[in-house]
């Protein structure tokens, strides 16, 4: 392979800023995004929505700005609060929940998801900071913003059960669905290590997921990121998580069939991962803990997938990949959140 031009600082952040820019634009009034639309043509939308991606968007969305100190006009603060509170507005206690205290579902369509609560988390988390910041007022929500979150954590680890969480419930009953996501796990043991507050069970959850090996067969971002944010918070054991990681990083340098699908989201997600492990190497704790050679391979693979993952971006979106025009707020997502992780890992040299 030739080698790679550097990725210059100021355009990959312009990608992140571009693709905010047209997300904030895809709002709608009260908050629904246009989902899905043609590259390069947002008036021509494709039908669908997803509660999770809604969810996961504004999560890219509200790291960009707070992390990038970014200023929005005050039409954008009010699309971003509309977003955060469609969501809000699907916030449920589900009848059948017993416990004392808050309690709450993201109801969508009828179902709950263990995935939506755990994006839905991380959205809330992210929004917080930013309503400090800038003196925002959550609207929608079925509590305050603290009890919200409080509510989304107790269904969550009510979920908690034979090793694992529970992933798929109907809302009026409560009955348990059969289905399976490889990724509604990682997703919300990524939020429940955000939280400020301590939850031993997901902790030790976490850790014998680990030690097992869970998430890696799949290439899962979303394990990267909780095992990092549960190391980095002194959540996790410290040589068992690094040894986690180090085994998920080989997994994916390992597997050169992502790329060769030409779609750019399934890289995206594997640079997200890569990323997010470099980040954690920069973490003043985490110096020289961490094998260099290993380093230079997850920097290199994840500045190839970056350069990659442009064959399918022009002016903020990101479109699925060869032989198709669409582009989805989620597809956005991933591959921004991707150069936006690089970004940071930059800037923490």
């Amino acid at each position: 392979m030739d080698a790679l031009a550097p990725l210059a600082p100021a355009s990959t952040r312009a990608v992140v800023e571009d693709s905010l820019a047209h997300l904030l634009r895809l709002i709608q009034p009260r908050g629904r995004f246009v989902y899905a639309h043609e590259a390069g043509d947002p008036g021509r939308v494709h039908e669908g929505y997803n509660m999770l991606r809604h969810c996961g968007t504004l999560w890219f969305m509200l790291r960009a700005v707070n992390e990038l100190g970014l200023k929005l006009t005050k039409a954008q603060q009010a699309a971003l609060t509309e977003a955060v509170g469609y969501a809000g507005r699907r916030m449920e206690r589900p009848l059948w929940v017993m416990a004392d205290g808050p309690c709450f579902a993201l109801n969508a369509k009828g179902v709950v998801k263990l995935g939506g609560i755990g994006l839905a988390l991380v959205m809330l988390q992210e929004f917080q900071a930013l309503a400090r910041r800038d003196r925002l007022t959550p609207t929608g929500l079925p509590a305050t913003l603290d009890e919200t979150m409080r509510g989304l954590e107790s269904y969550a680890l009510m979920q908690i059960e034979d090793g694992d969480f529970q992933h798929k419930r109907d809302f009026e009953t409560g009955r348990l669905f059969p289905f399976r996501s490889d990724y509604y796990t990682g997703e919300v043991l990524l939020a429940l290590l955000r939280s400020p507050r301590l939850f031993p069970e997901a902790n030790a959850l976490c850790e014998r997921l680990m030690a097992r090996g869970y998430g890696i067969d799949v290439q899962s971002h979303w394990m990267a990121y909780a095992a990092c944010e549960g190391v980095e918070r002194g959540r996790l054991s410290r040589a068992p998580a690094l040894d986690y990681l180090e085994r998920l990083m080989t997994a994916i340098l390992g597997d050169e069939k992502y790329r060769a699908r030409r779609e750019s989201t399934p890289i995206a997600c594997r640079t997200e991962a890569l990323t997010r492990f470099l980040l954690l190497s920069r973490a003043r704790a985490f110096r020289g803990a961490i094998d260099p050679a290993l380093l230079e391979a997850v920097r290199a693979a994840a500045e190839e997938n970056l350069h990659l993952q442009l064959d399918w971006y022009q002016d903020g979106q990101f479109r699925k990949g060869d032989g198709s025009g669409r582009v989805q707020i989620d597809t956005i997502q991933h591959n921004a959140t991707a150069y936006l992780n690089w970004g940071e890992w930059e800037r923490a040299a």
